[in-house]
């Protein structure tokens, strides 16, 4: 599979990562963009958001990315990249056309950093 894991994520983080891996791997490049823009909301349910709402629906995703920002899990450092997950995962989601392989390792490239950053910094810090 392409790119690693980053060390710290597990539960349902680490399922969708893998799975956002492996639909690149096999050149499934706009559900591998999908799973990644999909990281994001599980990022922010981890992070305190509530997984469903008053409807029992989950949250809608620009619920998700101001809770990540609220939180500071998303900086102004990182918004760019979180900022090109979330609009090639609309893309993905919303529009007919497939995504590209370029623009998947771009997303899965991107998303591998972020998870860097919230996940893979903090665990080793821990550990030292």
């Amino acid at each position: 599979m392409p790119l690693d894991v980053p060390k710290g994520v597990d539960g349902d983080a680490l399922t969708t990562w893998n799975e956002a891996r492996s639909c690149l791997g096999v050149g499934a490049y706009t559900a591998s963009v999908m799973m990644c823009r999909k990281l994001l909301m599980h990022m922010a349910v981890e992070e305190g958001l509530p997984e469903k709402n008053d409807k029992d629906r989950a949250p809608s995703f620009v619920q998700c990315m101001d809770h990540l920002e609220a939180e500071g899990v998303i900086t102004k450092r990182n918004r760019d990249w979180a900022d090109k997950i979330k609009d090639i995962g609309n893309e993905a989601n919303h529009d007919l056309a497939s995504i590209s392989k370029e623009q998947a390792t771009s997303v899965a490239t991107f998303t591998r950093q972020l998870l860097h950053e919230v996940y893979e910094l903090p665990f080793l810090a821990a550990k030292s």
